[in-house]
């Protein structure tokens, strides 16, 4: 039973009663723990479990990376590029794309040769529900056959779609030597 009335609450509190007595309390895991459980995950798959009795909180790695979707192809991952800046690059490649999602989704790609350039990538999506559209945290570096080397970094806010079985952005950022790159990436995750 719960005081309603100040009066009420004012005679709990001073009868020596409780006024939370009989009252049935639900722990939920605060946001920091939340957050907590997921930093220490990394972007691996996370199991989160909440007693009621003790209120703690546990986070459980998966032991393998999980797959940006239950339905996702196990099949070879595959890059096509446009970039149009600091040099004109374009083309698709069958190449390993490392894609993980749980709490978080996370897609990189190491190295591929795209006429004669080497690019490589990251996406970062904090709070990831699934597919759809995010701001994401996107780094690129793009190492051109002359020896230049363009990289933007934790480029922020980068609107990506991730779909089953991929995902894309495009994105336009003043990186290393004040060098643009201006450019469309999409990817199929798969080895």
């Amino acid at each position: 039973m719960t005081a309603k009335f100040p009066r009420q609450l004012t005679s709990r509190l001073t009868s020596g009663v409780s006024p939370t007595a009989g009252v049935r309390r639900a722990v939920v895991p605060s946001a920091v723990a939340l957050a907590l459980a997921a930093g220490l995950a990394g972007c691996q798959g996370v199991a989160v479990a909440s007693s009621a009795a003790g209120g703690s909180l546990t986070a459980a790695a998966a032991s393998s990376a999980a797959p940006a979707s239950p339905g996702q192809a196990q099949g070879p991952g595959s890059v096509s590029v446009s970039v149009t800046s600091p040099v004109t690059v374009s083309g698709s490649v069958t190449v390993p794309v490392s894609c993980v999602a749980g709490l978080a989704y996370r897609a990189s790609l190491t190295s591929a040769v795209v006429q004669g350039d080497q690019l490589s990538f990251s996406v970062a999506i904090p709070r990831y529900r699934g597919p759809g559209r995010y701001p994401a945290v996107v780094g690129v570096t793009l190492r051109q056959a002359s020896g230049v080397v363009t990289t933007v970094a934790g480029v922020s806010r980068i609107p990506a779609a991730i779909t089953s079985t991929g995902g894309s952005f495009s994105i336009s950022a003043t990186g290393s030597a004040g060098r643009t790159l201006t450019g469309s990436l999409n990817w199929t995750c798969g080895t």
